[in-house]
């Protein structure tokens, strides 16, 4: 008896409470299931997570919520439990947002990438566009610049489609209305979505030629008001630095260059003793004037995000808080943006739900300035400037190289000031007017505007040296763009068959105006206003531009038994850029999908979770050809004499074409997607051919037309190949990891030029080859000897020992004619844009320890570099180490030098010449980010009363690993030629907090 009461007493039921939190963000989970083991007994958790239930301290509780691995738990003897749910292994439920909607990613039939925000938060990236670096298969991303505000990255889907104006540019959607990457702050993003095939992004027509780039913000959830801070604070340097001699060697160098050429030294002994020594720095100095000016401001980079979430049964919100203060690593130089985000969702009825988008910022740019132009430029004449040249001298002047010195622009009161705004918003109304059928409407507004000054002062270096007059620029202008879009959704499952239907309405109204003025000869360098400079020489300008769209799209999903897949779309897109009788243009799509893993025959194999065929077929548009691309349009300042005075007039300069039309875009892509060992590998590969006609191309003519020949759709680009994306994800005793390397390789070539060309060399097109190919001559090394020159082709050029020797590769009857000439012997020797792009993310967590590494890199291209950086004692300029060190001499005389023969160089020198001696491969590995974090444990933060702490250090742009100049990024954009202005890539380290109360 008394052990049956034992028994009963042990069995009895209890009042058993606790919290459900997410393990990723520490977040409460509202709706989990609670389940007692074996009973009927059950309940979910409420908008705070809490739950109760009665259960005995035999019982087991299983806790299930959609995306989270089930949690099972022993009652025991506690009472009070807190219970952090993981993310699922398995990618089957996860859902993806597509055209005007979403689908479950096991459903897609087209070929779409998707991004979270666990792959970007925390890195210290200032432009969103810098997201994408080695995350997703098929992206192109080259960030070319770490410039403060403007050090976004170029990001090319599947290639490069046109050679035309129209651009190469994918289109944007920010919560649907479109934009700019940039225009949104990191911090918000809840995912990115990037349809890369026709299939996907046809229904945005005429605009989706490409490619596609969705970006969701965050939203808010039910709940409580949650308080989250994410932020962090660091600094940057430069990813490479040249290294140049100092000024010592550089005189004993030009000595070298100047006797090659026959001409006497231009520095003494004695001279060169006092570069060595520094006993008279003003007069023979030793300036390293680049690694100076790069180091010349702090670097420091922070990032400050408030937001705050809740809601209640039926609102929910978030509102959003942003600071990002970037100095430059030049002194004068920062950046600083204000921004905010406001997404709010109200259930009015049940039926009746109002979505609103509201977004901006507020961005502020501060450049140094300098006669040959902007801060850019600054640094393509420090790298000229020798360490011969003084900076500031003890006498408070400076030393100069013609009309450029980096210290006295520097200190001088020149600046370039800009100042950017931009809000963009969206109101969306959705009514379940009936079963199965949802009608929507959504009105946007996207508003820009900004002010540039650009003030260049007068300069007196010394007694001898005067730079004026002081002038200013100062212009301003806006664009609005309103978005106006009407949705009918239809859903439906009947027994074995799933059908979903949209049809929709769009109406894209874009304007935009823009004024400029000049004045110089201002009375000092401390009044920069418009009025205070002379009107002797005052100019202005300003124009406005507008252009709409009208669209009318659809799609059906169709699906039998889950297992067959099918999706039509199509969009009728009318523009204003087109003349009345062809501007409407109809671009449709077809995709299947079969998921063989339903099949009987696999569906008892354990190990497979999803094994899917998917195949499209569909063509795109690219409508960004001007605004008035076949009207003949009348150009205004056309000023001639008359009656023997000047009056202003106007004329007709370019021969319009009214069959203009827009280029399409045909793409065919053949897919499988893979899951396996419940979730733990995963695999997406896709072949593509993607072909893009009717380029708009320029028509050669005759000179006796006496006008800008006309454009026509002419030319063609195909782009083909391959991308996979891997994932294999796992646990090792405490260990979680994942690892998720991803590879693709773009075939590009231009198939067609206008009126039968193969070639157009001034424009790097030919037929056969890529978008961008470099064209030149192919080297054979250096000339060793005098011997060697007279015994081998005949060159382009005065040959000497020690210049590149160009191969004679073909002559007037198709062989090797003895004489090498820029008609018979130059071809294709490289190009400038990547054939294989390549990342890797690895993550590892450990006991609220966490790290994760992104890889990035680019292959199978070529790059030069500015003349200033590629070649010794260019135009007065300087000479680098390593050129110092792998030159050809008449000592060593090496015909595989890496640098040729010192002697003074410009821009007609005949050895520097395009050829595959200076075209260097370009290919990198890069060491994107590396972060290593602390999740505190919750005990602690159930005593301090918050939800989640953790603190991080990060490192972007870590390490390079790559064969290009040395001292130089590979990545990094600069032009070839006299004028070739940059602005390094960064390093940036930071420590970060992230906290939730």
């Amino acid at each position: 008896m008394i052990l049956f009461i034992g028994l009963f007493a042990n069995a009895q039921d209890v009042p058993v409470k606790g919290k459900v939190t997410s393990a990723i963000d520490g977040q409460t989970i509202p709706g989990v299931n609670v389940t007692v083991d074996g009973t009927n007994k059950s309940t979910t958790t409420d908008l705070d997570g809490n739950f109760t239930i009665n259960a005995s301290k035999t019982d087991v509780l299983t806790f299930t919520f959609l995306g989270y691995i089930t949690e099972k738990v022993n009652v025991m003897d506690k009472t009070v439990f807190a219970i952090s749910l993981k993310e699922e292994l398995s990618q089957l439920q996860e859902v993806v947002v597509v055209g005007y909607g979403t689908q479950k990613k096991v459903n897609l039939t087209g070929s779409v990438s998707s991004i979270s925000t666990k792959e970007i938060e925390n890195r210290p990236i200032t432009q969103a566009s810098q997201a994408l670096s080695g995350l997703a298969s098929g992206v192109t991303v080259q960030q070319g610049s770490g410039r403060p505000g403007n050090d976004g990255a170029s990001i090319r889907l599947r290639g490069i489609g046109t050679f035309s104006g129209a651009g190469n540019d994918p289109l944007v959607l920010i919560d649907g209305l479109a934009s700019s990457l940039n225009d949104v702050d990191p911090n918000n993003i809840k995912s990115i979505s990037i349809l890369k095939d026709a299939a996907s992004a046809s229904i945005y027509g005429t605009r989706a030629a490409n490619g596609v780039i969705l970006i969701e913000t965050k939203r808010g959830r039910k709940g409580e008001l949650t308080v989250s801070y994410n932020g962090y604070i660091g600094t940057q340097k430069v990813t490479a630095l040249p290294d140049f001699v100092d000024s010592a060697t550089y005189a004993t160098l030009r000595n070298e260059a100047n006797a090659n050429m026959n001409s006497g030294p231009s520095y003494t002994d004695a001279e060169i003793e006092l570069f060595k020594n520094q006993s008279d720095p003003d007069n023979y100095p030793n300036v390293p004037h680049l690694k100076n000016l790069l180091k010349s401001g702090s670097g420091l980079q922070m990032n400050h995000n408030f937001s705050f979430t809740g809601g209640d049964e039926k609102n929910s919100y978030l509102f959003s808080l942003g600071y990002l203060d970037q100095d430059g690593i030049i002194a004068e130089n920062n950046y600083k943006r204000y921004n905010f985000q406001l997404n709010f969702d109200s259930q009015i009825k049940k039926n009746l739900k109002l979505t609103a988008n509201l977004s901006g910022y507020s961005a502020n740019t501060e450049e140094p300035r300098h006669i040959g132009g902007d801060m850019t430029n600054m640094m393509n004449f420090a790298v000229r400037q020798g360490p011969i040249f003084a900076g500031k001298k003890s006498d408070g002047t400076y030393g100069y190289q013609d009309n450029y010195s980096p210290q006295a622009w520097l200190d001088s009161e020149s600046f370039t000031n800009r100042k950017n705004k931009l809000f963009l918003g969206g109101t969306e109304l959705a009514w379940d007017f009936m079963k199965n059928f949802t009608l929507s409407g959504k009105v946007g507004y996207r508003y820009t505007n900004y002010r540039d000054k650009e003030f260049l002062s007068d300069l007196q270096f010394d007694a001898n040296k005067y730079v004026g007059p002081n002038s200013l620029r100062v212009s301003s202008g806006f664009d609005n763009t309103i978005t106006l879009q009407s949705l009918l959704k239809y859903a439906v499952n009947i027994d074995k068959h799933s059908i979903a239907a949209l049809a929709g309405f769009s109406q894209e109204e874009f304007h935009s105006e823009f004024v400029s003025g000049y004045r110089d000869d201002f009375p000092n360098n401390l009044l920069y206003e418009i009025n205070a400079g002379s009107s002797s020489n005052m100019q202005n300008s300003g124009s406005a531009g507008e252009w709409g769209l009208r669209s009318y799209f659809g799609r059906i999903n169709y699906s039998f038994n889950d297992r067959y897949l099918f999706e039509v779309n199509g969009r009728y897109d009318g523009t204003s850029r087109f003349i009345t009788d062809g501007r409407w243009g109809f671009f449709p799509s077809v995709s299947a999908g079969w998921k063989v893993s339903e099949e009987n025959f696999l569906k008892e194999v354990k190990w497979i979770d999803n094994l899917k065929f998917r195949a499209s077929w569909g063509q795109l548009g690219n409508q960004n050809i001007g605004n008035y691309p076949y009207q003949n349009v009348i150009d205004l300042g056309q000023n001639y004499t008359f009656g023997g005075s000047l009056v202003s007039g106007a004329r007709l300069s370019t021969l319009s074409n009214a069959n203009i039309s827009w280029e399409t875009t045909t793409v065919t892509d053949l897919g499988l997607d893979v899951n396996l060992f419940d979730g733990k590998f995963s695999m997406v590969f896709d072949y593509f051919d993607k072909i893009t006609s009717d380029i708009l191309d320029v028509v050669s003519v005759s000179g006796v037309l006496g006008l800008n020949p006309s454009t026509v759709n002419a030319g063609e680009v195909r782009n083909s190949g391959f991308e996979v994306l891997l994932n294999y994800q796992d646990k090792i005793g405490g260990v979680n990891f994942s690892v998720s390397p991803n590879f693709s390789y773009t075939n590009n070539r231009v198939t067609k030029l206008s009126t039968g060309l193969n070639q157009d060399i001034n424009r790097g097109l030919f037929v056969g080859h890529s978008v961008n190919s470099t064209y030149g001559y192919v080297a054979d090394g250096l000339f060793v000897d005098a011997n060697d020159v007279a015994n081998y082709p005949t060159q382009p050029y005065a040959a000497e020992p020690g210049f590149v020797k160009y191969k004679d590769i073909s002559g007037p009857d198709g062989v090797p004619d003895g004489k090498v000439d820029a008609t018979y012997d130059r071809k294709v020797i490289g190009s400038y844009f990547p054939k294989y792009s390549f990342g890797a993310n690895l993550q590892a967590d450990y006991k609220g320890f966490d790290i994760s590494v992104l890889l990035q890199g680019l292959a199978g291209f070529n790059r030069q570099i500015g003349a200033y950086q590629a070649y010794a004692f260019y135009n007065g300029g300087q000479i680098q180490q390593w050129q110092a060190d792998n030159r050809w001499t008449e000592e060593n005389p090496d015909p595989n030098a890496e640098y040729i023969k010192l002697t003074s160089l410009n821009q007609g020198s005949g050895t520097i010449r395009p050829s595959t001696f200076w075209d260097r491969n370009a290919s990198f590995l890069r060491i994107k980010n590396v972060q290593i974090g602390y999740n505190f444990p919750k005990p602690l933060l159930d005593a301090l009363k918050i939800q989640k702490l953790r603190i991080y250090v990060t490192g972007q742009n870590l390490h390079t690993f790559n064969s290009f100049y040395k001292g130089w990024d590979p990545e990094m954009s600069q032009s070839t030629g006299d004028n070739s202005p940059f602005y390094p890539i960064t390093s940036v380290y930071t420590l970060g907090l992230n906290l939730n109360f």
